[in-house]
């Protein structure tokens, strides 16, 4: 780093400015903001404050935190480590995102785009920070397309995973996989259909990117993550939901070639009148029959027969229809789910100036966001609980 033996009264009020106007402007001129602060720093002129961290509290009302914050997205995202620009791959990041990837080491750097949201570095350091062990269960689980996770490949597992509640996205998934020639590029697009999604489940965080981009992975039990094509991860997503289909056509058609495997249906009783080979019922029990019809009317208001009284709509083919469960008593009703400004919308100016003033304080929003309209937008539309609480 250069060093600052001596310097003029008019540098270090420019320097000074250029730190005031910079902060009033978007989060690409943080990484101008560290450099600034480091040319004070290293030349100990702090206008009779005690240190860096006084100057920038009684100049700009900056925190300790937010000083050093500035300070190390310099030294990490600047050109050389100290400069005034940022690195070009870094552009249009916003400051927010900048700070979170700041513990994260430079090959998960590699993760982030300018179109990852800050929840998703987030989810990728609560990730970074388990162990493999820690991760939920998976060997033998039965999946809801009827097929155990067994022992598949970790990313296997996660696709199994990602498609459980994109059915409908499954489905023309493999219609574009089935087409001739294979639609790869229009099935990438269903997959991230705004160039970026990501996907954890068990030791994995996937990353999906545009078409040109690609795929990479994280695996708990590897430093580096792995890179590969759209059209490969494709073709492992076929190879999976295929075998499923076969099987599942192979299960049908023995159904339906043993249509006595499922019960049987009772044996026809034919009216006397109806066949001259039907067997004849004696009197006195038709007569019973007869009276034990009567009453199953009375009772039900239904005729008698089972057929009558079972009243349920056929399955869709291939899936089971559960049976409904009683509602717990007490139970409550789901959560309601709301972007922060309308949680906010809802408060009066009290409550909201106390809601914001403690989340500054517990370090859900920093005075780098505060200062970025980009990031600050960012915050307020984040999902809340009815608590306010990020879901």
């Amino acid at each position: 780093m250069e060093e600052y033996t001596q310097i003029t009264l008019d540098q270090w009020m420019q320097w000074k400015e250029d730190i005031r106007k910079k902060l009033e402007e978007t989060a690409g001129n943080f990484v101008h903001i560290g450099y600034r602060l480091k040319q004070i720093r290293d030349s100990g002129m702090y206008g009779g404050a005690a240190d860096i961290f006084e100057f920038a509290e009684k100049e700009y009302g900056l925190g300790k935190s937010t000083v050093s914050r500035f300070i190390a997205i310099n030294e990490r995202y600047s050109e050389g480590g100290d400069s005034l620009e940022l690195k070009e791959e870094f552009r249009g990041f916003s400051s927010s995102k900048l700070s979170e990837m700041l513990t994260l080491p430079d090959s998960e750097i590699k993760l982030i785009t300018e179109k990852t949201t800050v929840r998703e570095i987030r989810e990728l350091k609560s990730f970074n920070s388990r162990k493999p062990d820690e991760s939920e269960p998976e060997a033998g689980k039965e999946h809801s397309f009827g097929e155990g996770y067994g022992n598949r490949p970790a990313l296997e597992k996660c696709l199994i995973d990602f498609f459980k509640t994109r059915k409908e996205t499954l489905n023309d998934v493999m219609k574009c996989l089935d087409a001739d020639p294979a639609e790869y590029k229009q099935a990438a697009e269903l997959m991230a259909p705004s160039g970026q999604a990501s996907h954890r489940k068990g030791i994995v965080f996937l990353f999906m990117y545009d078409w040109a981009t690609g795929i990479k992975y994280k695996l708990m039990t590897e430093p580096e993550p792995v890179s590969m094509s759209w059209q490969g991860l494709l073709d492992i997503v076929y190879g999976i939901f295929e075998n499923w289909r076969e099987e599942d056509a192979v299960a049908t058609s023995q159904q339906e070639e043993k249509p006595g495997a499922e019960q049987e249906p009772e044996p026809e009783t034919i009216p006397a009148e109806d066949s001259e080979n039907a067997e004849l019922v004696p009197p006195e029990q038709e007569k019973d029959n007869a009276v034990a019809t009567s009453q199953q009317k009375e009772e039900t208001g239904k005729p008698g027969s089972d057929e009558d009284i079972l009243d349920i709509a056929p399955d869709e083919p291939g899936e089971l229809q559960e049976e409904p469960q009683e509602e717990p008593a007490g139970q409550q009703d789901p959560i309601k789910v709301c972007s922060r400004k309308q949680y906010i919308d809802g408060l009066t100016a009290k409550q909201a100036a106390r809601y914001i003033s403690d989340k500054r304080r517990y370090g859900s929003i920093s005075d780098i966001t505060l200062l970025c309209p980009e990031d600050l937008e960012e915050w307020l539309n984040t999902e809340v609980d009815e608590a306010g609480e990020e879901v």
